[in-house]
């Protein structure tokens, strides 16, 4: 009797993870301001960075993303090529053996938006993030998603369906 019943509950596992893989969900941060939609999987981590407005991830999967946002009041004259650039350069200085594709233009939440990769080593892990920023209006907003670069190849699609959801309410 014990073994159709173990049988029955590891299946129950692997529909339950399956359904939880393919459902979304909308995580928003903490004053429902931000939100992004992500697999069932996908919890709120507010440990990744403390900075960050939203903070979200699969630990099991080693894919995480965070939103980082700055009022366009307290940075004068400054443009979303400038912030994309500075918001890069500061993740550059982080990394080691570090290299980044040419940033691509993209409309988010129908905001205007910048997009590249940055490939390198941080605290001796080989990562690849997806760095984006988002001229809202009233912030720019900081995107970041990454996982292992071993895992890039599966997973880069994932990160930048969810980057895409991003959604700011004023």
């Amino acid at each position: 009797m014990g073994i159709p019943l173990l049988v029955s509950m590891i299946q129950s596992d692997r529909e339950r993870l399956h359904r939880l893989s393919t459902e979304r969900k909308e995580i928003a941060s903490d004053d429902g301001r931000i939100k992004v939609t992500v697999p069932g999987t996908w919890t709120k981590l507010p440990e990744l960075n403390k900075q960050a407005t939203l903070q979200v991830g699969d630990k099991s999967k080693q894919m995480y993303l965070i939103v980082i946002t700055d009022a366009k009041a307290d940075v004068e004259n400054m443009t979303l090529e400038k912030h994309h650039d500075l918001t890069r350069d500061r993740t550059w200085q982080k990394m080691k053996n570090v290299s980044a594709t040419e940033p691509v233009s993209l409309t988010i939440d129908g905001h205007p938006a910048l997009q590249d990769e940055l490939t390198g080593t941080e605290n001796g892990t080989n990562v690849v993030s997806l760095h984006t920023t988002v001229d809202d209006g009233d912030h720019f907003q900081q995107i970041l998603a990454w996982t292992l670069k071993s895992r890039w190849q599966d997973q880069n699609q994932l990160l930048r369906e969810i980057t895409r959801t991003f959604h700011s309410e004023k």
